[in-house]
């Protein structure tokens, strides 16, 4: 006998859980096991043994053939939701940016014009040919009409408002989600895209404000919604080994949105008194884009659709839209053998979320990595960022295009975290990125002090800036919510997400709220504060927050909780012949790569 034929018999491991014909559970098998199962009745096989496997290490083995390369479906899909949900958050956050003197002249206009004292006509004689001319006097000068103090407070509240609604749009995402299903989720969401696209039209037509400012708070609900709902439809679509990258397509299409809200912002594009309300209408685009997309082409989550609703064949037709190919047995195996204790999830409410000792850890993380994002100090620095171009000899003209530059910088850095997110990890893209920006803090804190003394600090200043948000793009920008997606089975996964997104929308309001009143107190000293903070943030990801690069659901689950086990079969092939002599079939298989997908297929064992 050759050395080859005096190797071990090779065995089958398939799990089981459910009864069939033969004993042996052809639908919850892999798709080469179940080949296998059906060509034993031509070969002779026999049972090994039946023992008990760690749901995780099961995962573990059954990832080899779950590995997939991303297809134009697939890529398609996650496309039209980063559009239609990241890029609607990102537009929405960045195009009030530069719009901050049309609308206050809006609002000078309107309130002047109820108030009975705008274009007041002051006559001047013209002493050169005794003509006289009038000269209309700006709102603000006629008697104190509006007050510059009014007009601060008018401001505050049209952007503070888009807050609550994005609180009220995330909490309630999760309920949403899980009642009506990831796909009519995100359609419902898209709703309130449209009233507040067309408010802020009608505020105009209207001279109307409060219409603009209620048009916020509703696209507020939009946005909340969409935040969570867009990181909870990509993780669950996509494979495991490429849900790094599309994980963090999510944060790009935010940056992406951010920046062409600071375009469609610029005096050259719609930044006039004219014209503001048609940058404010754009939002209506990518909301159109994804409603037809998801009503006419997408899927909604095998996952939501297998573990939730029961259905097998619609759970199968997502995944071979998604997929493209009929050979997703696999990756049915994969979600059947997920934890069942999380499979009734219209029992899974917050309060079980909230008591549940297995998931107070991985809900603490989520939660904490929600607040680290928000007290990062990213906001500060932003903020500060006009002033520090300014200093820089750089005019008020000149300062709009060196935001938008900032915000490419934002885009490119964040292009650059796509492919390495699934090599380098996300322990180690969270952890370096926050040791770079506790130095820069330390330079920001220090430059900004001593520039009245050296003068070319200044220079330093607006590196930081720059270097800032290239550590934020690459790091606490995309990663906090993907983990927060990936450390959940199925069943507390949607209400995980809302509690997430809740906390960072409240922790946002936080620092709207407080940071003018702190930064006015402390001025240049305020990055003291983020500093220490970043220490012990950077500390607390080093110790508990874990590796989830190339991990299925329920090998990251099973860190904190481990599932219940597994009934794993062993079968031995006694016929060696077959197995030192495949059919021409797995000759074919062997050289192309391909796999058998029906059922008169011979597979190579």
């Amino acid at each position: 006998m050759s050395e080859e034929n005096s190797e071990p018999k090779p065995r089958e491991r398939r799990f089981s859980r459910h009864s069939s014909e033969d004993g042996i559970p052809l639908s919850n098998m892999s798709g080469r096991n179940r080949h296998r199962s059906q060509a034993s009745q031509m070969s002779s096989k026999s049972l090994k043994s039946v023992r008990t496997i760690d749901r995780a290490q099961y995962h573990e083995d059954l990832k080899i053939t779950l590995k997939r390369k991303a297809t134009r479906n697939l890529i398609f899909g996650n496309f039209i939701v980063m559009f239609g949900c990241s890029f609607i958050f990102g537009y929405n956050l960045g195009v009030l940016n530069l719009l901050k003197d049309p609308i206050s002249n809006f609002y000078t206009k309107v309130y002047s014009e109820r108030a009975n004292c705008s274009n007041q006509k002051i006559i001047v004689e013209n002493v050169s040919d005794s003509s006289v001319a009038y000269q209309t006097q700006s709102p603000t000068l006629n008697n104190n009409c509006v007050s510059d103090n009014f007009l601060t407070i008018l401001w505050q509240l049209t952007t503070a408002i888009f807050i609550p609604g994005g609180m009220i749009g995330a909490f309630s995402s999760g309920f949403i989600a899980d009642r009506l299903g990831r796909r009519k989720a995100i359609m419902l969401c898209e709703i309130p895209a449209f009233f507040g696209a067309a408010f802020a039209l009608i505020a105009c037509w209207l001279n109307s404000p409060e219409i603009f400012m209620i048009g916020r708070f509703i696209t507020g609900i939009n946005c909340g919604m969409a935040t969570q709902l867009a990181p909870m439809y990509i993780t669950e679509i996509t494979p495991f080994n490429l849900r790094g990258a599309f994980g963090t397509g999510h944060q790009l299409f935010i940056t992406i949105g951010i920046f062409f809200g600071a375009v469609f912002s610029l005096r050259e594009v719609f930044g006039t008194d004219s014209l503001w309300q048609y940058a404010v209408f754009m939002n209506i685009v990518p909301a159109v884009v994804c409603l037809l997309g998801f009503f006419f082409i997408l899927p909604d989550s095998p996952r939501y659709l297998l573990l939730k609703k029961g259905d097998r064949k619609e759970a199968e037709k997502a995944l071979f839209f998604l997929r493209q190919t009929e050979d997703i047995h696999d990756d049915m195996e994969e979600m059947e053998t997920e934890s069942p204790e999380d499979k009734s999830e219209e029992k899974f409410t917050m309060s079980k979320l909230i008591s549940s000792k297995n998931l107070r850890m991985p809900l603490f993380i989520t939660l904490a990595l929600q607040v680290i994002q928000q007290l990062s100090g990213i906001n500060a620095v932003i903020f500060y960022s006009s002033n520090i171009y300014k200093n820089c000899g750089l005019t008020d003209s000149a300062i709009q295009y060196a935001v938008l530059a900032t915000n490419a910088v934002n885009v490119a850095m964040t292009i650059i975290a796509v492919p390495i997110m699934d090599k380098a990890g996300r322990r180690k893209l969270l952890l370096y990125p926050m040791l770079g920006m506790i130095l820069i803090l330390t330079i920001l804190c220090v430059s900004l002090n001593l520039t009245p003394q050296a003068s070319w600090l200044k220079y330093i200043s607006a590196m930081s800036v720059v270097s800032y948000v290239i550590c934020f793009s690459v790091g606490l920008g995309p990663i906090p919510m993907m983990i927060g997606a990936e450390l959940f089975r199925q069943g507390p996964r949607p209400m995980a997400l809302s509690l997430a997104g809740f906390t960072n929308w409240l922790f946002t309001f936080v620092i709207a709220m407080s940071f003018v009143s702190i930064q006015e107190a402390l001025e240049e000293f305020t990055f003291i504060i983020f500093l220490v903070l970043m220490v012990f943030f950077t500390i607390f990801v080093y110790f508990r927050v874990p590796e989830t690069k190339n991990k299925t659901f329920e090998e990251i689950a099973a860190q904190f909780a481990p599932g219940d086990m597994l009934e794993v079969e062993e079968w031995i092939d006694d016929t060696a012949d077959e197995i030192d002599k495949p059919p021409m079939e797995d000759e074919t298989f062997l050289k192309n790569g391909s796999k058998p997908t029906t059922e008169s297929d011979v597979v190579f064992t």
